[in-house]
């Protein structure tokens, strides 16, 4: 590729525009297990799997519903055993753990 060609591809990615739209976070929705951690790990349950507080339902569970195109209402119809609160606080949870840094790995290019 030409310089010419690098440097018009660099032009063309730097009229990107970038929108950032602050917004209030709504009061978190009640949890059945407001008491525990919203994902838990319990050595004799599941062979320590991850789980949603207070069930035998694995966190991946929700995730694999929700990357098959499920909405987060479909899965608390099919397990009603949680809530939208313990959905919710499950979500942040993983939001939380991304922001800090725990589920990346560091890359040097």
């Amino acid at each position: 590729m030409s310089k010419t060609a690098v440097e018009t591809k660099r032009k063309q990615k730097s009229k990107a525009k970038v929108i950032v739209v602050k917004t209030e976070s709504p009061k978190p929705l009640p949890r059945r297990n407001p008491e525990v951690p919203p994902i838990t790990i319990h050595p004799e349950r599941l062979g320590g799997t991850p789980t949603i507080a207070g069930t035998r339902l694995p966190v991946v569970t929700l995730l694999d519903y929700l990357i098959e195109g499920a909405t987060v209402q479909e899965f608390i119809d099919d397990f009603d055993a949680v809530s939208l609160g313990d959905v919710e606080a499950v979500l942040e949870k993983i939001k939380e753990a991304l922001e800090e840094g725990w589920l990346a790995e560091r890359v040097n290019e």
